[in-house]
């Protein structure tokens, strides 16, 4: 082989940030042991950061992502109404807008449905301003629109580790640090450079729960991500986007913590490996050529960056959406006005948090026996994009990185709203906690994998 070839995007691109830290005091309790209702401080910044992209020869942006700290949307129609609020302000369609959580335990219980609570009363002034601060971002990004490139690689980073620990004493399974389970350590990476060769963004796509930070913290934060995303922002001076990926069984080794200097110690291993992989990218719109041989102490062999030809770019600018209806058939659960008195008459805090999450899950799902989970796919020149509103193990990443390993893919998890966890049909009946926690019935991670594979294959494959 006398050539190394890489992949890009060529489009028009955009990029804005906007600072969406919930005020102190708001309810942030989201943790069963947790003793404390409301936020005291804040710990980093809570931050949105929308990247637009556009054809080349397009006027109007066709796709918005956006990277925000949040961990999760009990009530599905808060989640509905802040999509609803940015595609009205901005002209975005449904299957161009994805609004990606970080998934960070340690922000705002974003639930409407808490008003009572202490400092229940800022969460609905807090969504409305989100929808808000969102729509603002999208449109400053708008401004922002010039022609780029997009270039992706692939890193490593140990940060994730296997969360499905079984207790052999207690003959169960805990939720935390697994020594001798798998873990996914892919890192996608990419970097945005304007035509002049200057730094416009840089992304970085990786799977792991932000739960560092847990029952005995107090502050407002985005956990490892708000120090991961430092790291990259100061080496490469433009805005960083965390996207959260299929992270169902990953987490951090050192987690459960209320110590904020550990969340920082996991961002900035995240962090380092990140601008590692992006240090390594080559020069835009180039591959890297065997040039021949240089006489020296011996033959040494010669490498150089060429400029990729208009017919090896061809597919660079093509960049399009694809919305797919995945049917997920559910388990056999009480209906959520089953759940309403045994919630009310709940005194223990533990089991009230767990009661209430059941009772808004199924309110959001209804009487359906299947749910229809909605699936985004998008083309992006070289590389590609899968999204999926739940919790998947990360055996859906891996397995159609897989199968497209020609592609680059950012896979993300947590976006456009969640559910529950998707595990594999093998994990079920074992007391592991995803699998007590989702909805749907064994066998639907591998059937969102079957229909994202089929999705990719036809999207890749158009002309």
């Amino acid at each position: 082989m006398k050539t190394e070839t890489y992949h890009y995007t060529h489009c028009n691109f955009g990029v804005a940030t906007r600072d969406v830290t919930p005020p102190v005091g708001i309810y942030t309790r989201s943790w069963g042991a947790a003793k404390h209702d409301t936020a005291e401080g804040v710990h980093r910044p809570c931050i949105a950061t929308a990247a637009l992209m556009a054809p080349l020869d397009a006027a109007q942006p066709l796709l918005a992502l956006v990277a925000v700290d949040i961990g999760w949307f009990q009530n599905l129609e808060d989640e509905k109404a802040i999509r609803a609020t940015v595609m009205q302000r901005t002209g975005l369609k449904p299957e161009g807008l994805l609004i990606n959580m970080s998934h960070t335990h340690a922000s705002v219980n974003a639930n409407s449905f808490l008003v009572d609570r202490p400092g229940g009363e800022l969460i609905k002034p807090y969504l409305l301003s989100l929808g808000e601060q969102i729509s603002e971002a999208v449109l400053a990004a708008r401004a922002t629109m010039a022609p780029a490139w997009i270039t992706y690689g692939y890193g490593r980073s140990a940060l994730a580790t296997n969360r499905d620990y079984r207790d052999t004493e207690r003959q169960l399974y805990a939720c935390g640090y697994n020594p001798g389970g798998p873990a996914d350590d892919t890192l996608l990476v990419a970097r945005v450079t304007g035509e002049d060769g200057g730094t416009r963004a840089t992304f970085f796509n990786y799977a792991c729960h932000p739960t560092t930070l847990a029952w005995d913290n107090h502050l407002l934060s985005p956990d490892f991500v708000g120090a991961a995303r430092e790291v990259l922002q100061h080496a490469f001076g433009a805005p960083a986007l965390f996207l959260q990926g299929a992270s169902g069984e990953l987490a951090p080794r050192h987690d459960y913590v209320g110590d904020t200097a550990v969340a920082d110690r996991n961002g900035r291993q995240l962090g380092y490996a990140a601008a590692a992989a992006i240090e390594a990218l080559p020069p835009a719109a180039t591959k890297f050529v065997y040039t021949g041989i240089m006489p020296s102490g011996t033959n040494l062999g010669t490498w150089a960056y060429q400029p990729l030809t208009s017919e090896e770019l061809a597919d660079s600018g093509r960049l399009e959406t694809h919305m797919l209806v995945v049917d997920l058939p559910r388990k056999e659960l009480p209906a959520a006005e089953d759940f309403l008195p045994q919630y009310q008459a709940a005194t223990d805090r533990r089991q009230q948090e767990l009661l209430l999450r059941r009772l808004l899950l199924q309110q959001a799902l209804g009487h359906d026996p299947v749910h229809h989970m909605s699936l985004w796919i998008w083309r992006l020149g070289d590389a590609a994009l899968v999204a999926i509103p739940n919790e998947p193990y990360s055996l859906f990443q891996r397995a159609l990185r897989q199968h497209f390993a020609a592609t680059p893919l950012l896979i993300l998890g947590t976006t456009n709203g969640t559910l529950g966890y998707l595990p594999p049909q093998e994990s079920y009946g074992q007391g592991i906690y995803q699998e007590q926690q989702s909805p749907y019935q064994p066998g639907c991670l591998e059937k969102s994998i079957a229909a994202a594979t089929q999705g990719l294959t036809e999207l890749l494959s158009a002309r």
